[in-house]
């Protein structure tokens, strides 16, 4: 399978089944609202990271959305394939004066991290890898990539130690890049956004859409009711 990073053209003569290579029902939940139809096709990848690949965040960030999509794409594309897909990997760092702050190992982890975010900006850098795939048969496949990155300043308001136990008391901090989650009880930690709120919940879906015009004439063909059109419940930020 020949793969390359190209501009990933309009192509308003095919119909296209979107496919999210990610379990994150917060990103399927921005596709939901955004009228998509799509399935979802998550699977499991190594997303650590070598020294050089942390030098720049959202360059590591770009690297494991391209690795999702990839390992999707390797699944779905078999010998007997034949068909059009678009496939949507992403994946979410949070970017603390240049360092990164994942998923925290436990509670104690977690506090720390929200401990060095209180009263301070922050960046979240959201990378979405978009793969076209189109084989009228099984022997003619054309595939092309395209990934770019999405980045927002969250800024935290000052926090005192009881504020934090009670948001990890809420139980939602151990699966979220930097501890907490906007669209939660954690909008309650933020005092500002400058960028898309999208980005930071894990997929900037107003610049997905502008950018893919295949992925919105998805949209407009399911409010017609065109066949094949199906929606996915996702099984995270990352």
């Amino acid at each position: 399978m020949g793969e390359q990073a190209v501009a990933v053209d309009q192509q308003d003569d095919i119909e296209f089944q979107v496919v999210l290579a990610s379990a994150s029902p917060r990103r399927a939940h921005l596709l939901r609202q955004a009228g998509v139809p799509f399935v979802v096709h998550a699977t499991e990848v190594d997303e650590s990271l070598e020294p050089d690949d942390l030098v720049s965040l959202p360059e590591a960030a770009k690297k494991l959305a391209e690795r999702k999509a990839r390992a999707a794409v390797q699944e779905l594309v078999v010998e007997t394939f034949a068909g059009s897909l678009i496939v949507i990997g992403a994946d979410t760092v949070v970017d603390c004066d240049g360092r990164l702050f994942g998923k925290p190992a436990d509670v104690d982890h977690a506090r720390r991290m929200l401990r060095a975010l209180a009263g301070r900006t922050h960046r979240v850098h959201t990378a979405v890898s978009v793969w076209l795939i189109h084989a009228p048969s099984t022997d003619d496949l054309s595939l092309g990539y395209r990934t770019f990155v999405d980045t927002a300043r969250v800024t935290f308001r000052p926090l005192t130690d009881a504020d934090i136990d009670a948001y990890l008391n809420c139980g939602e901090s151990l699966d979220k890049a930097g501890a907490y989650a906007i669209q939660g009880a954690g909008g309650g930690l933020v005092e500002g956004v400058e960028g898309l709120r999208s980005t930071v919940v894990g997929l900037p879906i107003e610049r997905l859409m502008g950018e893919f015009p295949d992925i919105a004439r998805q949209r407009q063909a399911s409010a017609v009711g065109a066949p094949g059109a199906q929606r996915a419940e996702g099984g995270e930020r990352g």
